[in-house]
């Protein structure tokens, strides 16, 4: 019998769906549900967040109150009305008590049937609203999918018509991929950080709390937009009328003070940063001045997402390292980075990634790996010492404060790019 097992494995993508995106968002606000209308095949797309990437994860209920609910429809019609069954499906989860918000998609095919979700969310009704999510499970990745699940959550928000409050900020496109200890003390820092600088943080949007929480976004004077959620600020500073200021992520000592320049700018606040500012910068230089030998010249890869990458850009140019390989797990997207590497691949499958570490001269092979799980499961990481960082990290969980940006970002990520580097050392004998 002749076997019908393919010749070769088929490669191995490196970027990640659409809809994991959408499940992120979802999860980083606590009383928010996303139905999807599709069979089960979509059901393992949650695992790469919960019980896997984030221990404090609820997407999923022991008690059966699940905040991912799926149709479990197929491509063949069963006799019955498909949107009458939906709408039912809708106004119930509306109805449950259980969530501020309903998050509707689908999948592509069932958008080709002709099942109008948006007409169906617009008309579900009941306690919750009910917002539809683009169907673009074929065309986008899941940075797009988390982009377009926070535009969802603005459009959710209470009607406009709050005050806004003088010298009052509200962070919006945070990637708060999970609730662990890593993104509460990111929050807690770039919450002291604007504070520091005579700037009120309202809001940051998400923080993984409910959507009321959210709403006092609207009460914000200016909306300070992160990369991962370009869209929602826009969004959301139309409804409030507030002043909108685009910005990276604010990693490394210059990178940081960068940033609070630019939104100190933006909200009319003159003069140099304050006394206070300018010594928590002080501060995490002094902490990390003793080992910043040890770090200069060293070169590093990343694997990741690539607002991540340009943060990490900035840090590791202030150790003078080199970032000299860099993979970038979602479709092609503009880089904001001074110095662009000499090995650079968006979306690589795992040969293609492997072959530009492989061809790479004895100057350039980097010996540290700052990346996602991935990078280490498919042995991208071989022979360099590994520092987990990004989404998804399996391998390293926080349950103590280890914050990746602002000045408190900069000493804990630098400590753990020494052990890495001390690490490197000892393979070669040093």
């Amino acid at each position: 019998m002749k076997s019908t097992a393919p010749d070769k494995t088929p490669p191995r993508p490196s970027d990640i769906s659409y809809h994991v995106g959408l499940y992120l968002a979802a999860n980083a606000v606590s009383d928010c549900a996303l139905v999807v209308d599709g069979p089960n095949c979509i059901m393992p797309k949650a695992e790469y967040v919960l019980g896997n990437h984030d221990l404090y994860s609820a997407l999923l209920s022991p008690e059966n109150r699940h905040r991912l609910i799926y149709t479990m429809a197929g491509p063949v019609a069963d006799g019955e009305n498909p949107e009458v069954r939906l709408s039912a499906l809708l106004r119930g989860a509306a109805d449950s008590g259980c969530f501020s918000a309903v998050l509707l998609t689908g999948l592509p095919f069932r958008k080709l049937a002709g099942i109008d979700h948006e007409g169906l969310a617009a008309s579900a009704g009941g306690k919750a609203p009910v917002v539809h999510v683009p169907s673009l499970s074929l065309e986008a990745d899941w940075l797009e999918g988390y982009a377009m699940g926070l535009d969802a959550l603005i459009r959710a928000l209470p009607a406009a018509g709050k005050k806004r409050q003088k010298n009052s900020v509200a962070i919006a496109g945070y990637l708060l991929d999970r609730r662990e200890q890593d993104h509460a003390a990111n929050i807690a820092e770039l919450t002291a950080l604007l504070e520091a600088c005579g700037l009120r943080v309202l809001c940051v949007f998400p923080s993984g709390g409910t959507l009321r929480q959210l709403s006092r976004a609207l009460e914000a004077d200016l909306v300070i937009s992160l990369p991962y959620g370009r869209r929602a600020a826009r969004r959301l500073a139309g409804l409030s009328g507030a002043r909108l200021v685009e910005t990276g992520l604010p990693m490394g000592l210059k990178g940081t003070r960068r940033w609070l320049e630019t939104v100190r700018r933006a909200a009319g606040l003159r003069g140099p940063l304050p006394g206070s500012v300018k010594l928590m910068e002080k501060t995490a230089a002094a902490a990390v001045a003793p080992f910043a030998q040890a770090l200069a010249h060293r070169n590093a890869a990343f694997a990741g997402d690539p607002h991540l990458f340009a943060g990490f850009a900035d840090l590791a140019a202030g150790f003078c390292m080199r970032v000299t390989a860099v993979f970038i797990n979602s479709r092609r997207a503009p880089l904001d980075a001074s110095r662009p590497p000499a090995e650079l691949l968006f979306s690589p499958v795992v040969g293609e990634a492997a072959a530009a570490l492989a061809r790479m001269g004895t100057y350039a092979r980097p010996e540290i790996m700052v990346g996602n799980s991935f990078a280490f499961s498919e042995g991208l990481a071989d022979g360099m010492s590994f520092v987990e960082l990004g989404f998804p990290s399996y391998g390293h969980h926080c349950l103590a404060p280890e914050p990746f940006l602002g000045f408190a970002g900069v000493k804990a990520l630098a400590g753990r790019l020494l052990n890495a580097a001390v690490a490197a050392d000892g393979r070669r004998g040093i």
